[in-house]
């Protein structure tokens, strides 16, 4: 592998490690749990999204201790 491909492998990855997708199953208050990476969670989400169950939405994980629901891709 030469470097330019390297140097954009290891941007993809921490672009991946950004951003997570995951699958609404319940709405519990102001909070949505999802289905992501084998578990569930329960996360905060945007004030303007409105989630809805079976929504598969978009998740920032640029801080690995504070997660946030942005919404679900258009």
């Amino acid at each position: 592998m030469d470097t330019a491909d390297a140097v954009a492998a290891k941007f993809e990855e921490l672009r991946a490690s950004m951003r997570k997708t995951g699958k609404v199953t319940a709405i519990v208050g102001v909070k949505v749990v999802v289905s992501i990476l084998g578990s569930s969670m329960t996360l905060p989400k945007l004030r303007d999204y409105t989630p809805i169950v079976g929504d598969v939405v978009i998740i920032d994980a640029t801080d690995p201790n504070a997660w946030l629901v942005i919404g679900s891709p258009g």
